[in-house]
């Protein structure tokens, strides 16, 4: 008799959790539809928008789109003037392209985005052509698998710039550069180099790219450290939270940059958050400059992070 009951309460117990793992493993419907709606409706990516002190800069957005063609073109929408989605921009960012440009067709060839705009593109003003170009190459290559873009305007392939007349690549890439500036001693020897500054737009963290194109021949992860960590870069709007030191060193092993930093260089970053938002500010410097597959950080020999680029 007693173990009879035993049985039936070890299968009582059973029953029961293997209920509970049938729940857990199918939800209800109204779970499901819950969770493909959060899926589908808060998806991040990367914009570069002008910002109030006229640098084009990255910044986050939400997009509803999972196509890659569809999601170009909401992307676009949001790099256009007075457009749909200029509505959901952050304060002190604008839009570049100029009002009322229809985005006509995307084609995706590989790596390779053709965009056909029409004629109200050319409505650029000269000193934003070289902006608007910068921001349309850099918001679209951010997408996963897109390397570079062409331009057509109603069918017609945009190898100059629109106002100066300048000849460009009419395959764009971020060799491009942006937020270019130049400090040239000699015409041969040019080497460019694109650095993340900081910025900040009341509480919200941004990045700034600067591609310097100088005569300067050193290692280019050296000019990153040595450029945040100067005061040269406190320059309007950017920011830089490194101290300027000397004491970096760094090894370069096929696809895999390790970087060892003092703790002196960070400037009383007591905040863990700070800290990880100016360590990615050289991360993203290294991905414009390096083709490779990771970044490992120590500070002080122990290691912070590692980036999977």
């Amino acid at each position: 008799m007693l173990r009879s009951k035993i049985i039936k309460r070890i299968f009582l117990v059973l029953s029961s959790l293997f209920i509970i793992f049938v729940i857990y493993i199918f939800p209800t419907k109204e779970n499901e539809i819950k969770t493909v709606q959060k899926k589908d409706y808060s998806k991040e990516s990367i914009v570069y928008l002008k910002d109030k002190n006229n640098y084009i800069s990255r910044v986050s957005v939400y997009i509803k789109e999972n196509e890659l063609e569809k999601k170009i073109s909401e992307i676009i929408n949001y790099l256009t003037i007075n457009s749909a989605n200029s509505n959901y921009i952050k304060d002190g960012f604008s839009p570049i392209i100029p009002e009322k440009t229809k985005l006509l067709s995307v084609s995706i060839d590989k790596s390779l985005v053709k965009l056909n705009f029409s004629k109200e593109f050319l409505n650029i003003k000269e000193n934003d052509e070289e902006k608007l170009l910068s921001s349309i190459i850099y918001s679209i290559t951010s997408l996963e698998g897109i390397d570079s873009i062409s331009i057509y305007i109603e069918d017609n392939l945009l190898d100059r710039m629109p106002k100066s007349g300048k000849i460009i690549n009419p395959i764009l890439n971020r060799s491009f550069g942006i937020n270019k500036t130049y400090d040239i001693t000699n015409l041969k020897g040019t080497t460019s180099t694109t650095i993340y500054y900081l910025s900040k737009q009341d509480d919200y963290y941004y990045y700034v790219p600067v591609t310097m194109i100088n005569n300067n021949n050193k290692e280019k992860i050296e000019v990153i450290i040595n450029e945040l960590s100067s005061k040269a870069s406190y320059q309007t709007g950017l920011i830089s939270y490194l101290k300027a030191s000397k004491d970096i060193d760094y090894r370069l092993n096929e696809d895999i940059l390790e970087i060892s930093l003092k703790k002196e260089l960070f400037n009383n970053l007591n905040n863990s958050n700070l800290l990880e938002t100016v360590i990615y500010s050289m991360n993203l410097s290294i991905k414009d400059n390096y083709n490779i597959k990771e970044v490992i950080y120590k500070i002080d020999d122990s290691i912070y992070k590692n980036y999977f680029i």
